[in-house]
């Protein structure tokens, strides 16, 4: 951009001198002159623009608010107030700032996670590389590490909301049948001690997601029903009436878990009794992600070749749909819900095009 040779004009043109009235005592105080801008001074404060959650009432306002060039394959919110965690398989990890999208620090170095999670307290990260049948759990605070042997090939991981434990799912692929074989979920310890392992079902990636209160743990399978287990016994509770499921995600007070399928369907379970209270098409082939507000009263969509869909959870009613491109692989609402970030690419192959989006209402821009 050429840069005018001419100066640039003041706020505040020089004013003209104003001269006050005299006072009618001569002993009392000159004549003074002032600047007519000084009386600005003395205005009312321009109030702040006030902003607003993404909410039922106005979310059919939800717009695009920019866009950054940048590649994820997964995006936590966390550790830190203020933070996403996110993955990109090819150049590794990084923690941002949720408002300006500013890397603040690398918590794996010399290593390329396919998965990663990583404890609440931020003291603990664990990921598994490609070939490997090990998670790497790494502390912070020490910058020491040990590895967990699974011998089958490792799926997804979670913390519970203490740091306390680790769930950690693996999957046993039969070479004597396509297909066949098992997955199953373990509990370990913050030092890798193996606690328990919990029922098996058949093969399929596994995702854990720990209840906000820490008390039950879902499990997601890429070809089987979605399972809910209890933290402390290991106990099997509910196996959940629908095959193939992405990801789920409890809603905020963990009395609804939002399960996102292969067929494009979204459903929501009451995870006192494993019923299922209501379920939708989204409009996408297939769902890969889903994401509740922090606040609880709305639910977001992301799949392949199909809408970003902002729902309302009560009546599980479309809020708003939004053009999106081929492959919107992960969204996930910020921590205060006035804005939800995607990460997309243009096609299938995920290789061209890929960005984050940020989402959310004009005045929050």
């Amino acid at each position: 951009m050429k840069h005018s040779s001419k100066p640039t004009p003041a706020l505040f043109p020089s004013p003209a001198k104003v001269r006050l009235p005299v006072p009618c005592c001569p002993r009392l105080m000159p004549v003074l002159a002032l600047p007519a801008v000084a009386l600005v001074a003395f205005a009312a404060p321009v109030p702040k623009v006030a902003v607003v959650p993404i909410s039922a009432m106005n979310a059919a306002q939800v717009r695009v608010l920019d866009e950054v060039d940048r590649r994820a394959d997964r995006i936590t919110r966390g550790p830190g107030k203020g933070e996403l965690t996110v993955l990109d398989r090819t150049a590794g990890v990084e923690v941002l700032d949720e408002n300006t999208l500013r890397p603040l620090r690398k918590p794996v170095k010399d290593a390329h996670p396919i998965t990663l999670a990583t404890s609440p307290d931020g003291k603990l990260v664990a990921w598994t590389e490609r070939n490997k049948t090990t998670y790497t759990v790494l502390r912070t605070d020490t910058d020491k590490s040990f590895d967990i042997e699974l011998k089958d090939d490792p799926d997804h991981a979670a913390f519970s909301p203490d740091s306390k434990l680790l769930a950690i799912g693996s999957t046993f692929w039969d070479p004597r049948a396509e297909g066949a074989g098992h997955t199953e979920v373990r509990l370990f310890d913050a030092t890798g001690k193996l606690l328990r392992t919990l029922a098996r079902s058949g093969a399929g990636s596994a995702k854990p997601v720990f209840s906000p209160d820490g008390k039950t743990l879902a499990v997601s399978n890429r070809n089987y029903e979605p399972r809910l287990f209890d933290v402390a016994t290991g106990k099997l509770l509910h196996v959940l009436d629908k095959k193939m499921t992405q990801e789920v995600a409890f809603s905020p007070d963990g009395k609804v878990l939002a399960t996102a399928h292969v067929d494009g369907t979204l459903a929501l379970w009451d995870t006192a009794t494993g019923k299922e209270l209501r379920s939708a098409a989204s409009g996408c082939k297939e769902l890969y992600s889903v994401d509740w507000s922090p606040k609880g009263d709305v639910l977001v969509t992301s799949g392949r070749q199909g809408p970003i869909v902002v729902w309302e959870p009560g009546r599980l009613a479309k809020l708003k749909e939004l053009d999106a491109p081929a492959w919107v692989i992960q969204v996930r609402f910020v921590s205060d819900s006035t804005r939800f970030i995607t990460s997309s690419a243009l096609d299938l192959s995920a290789k061209s095009g890929r960005k984050f989006t940020i989402w959310g209402l004009p005045n929050n821009k």
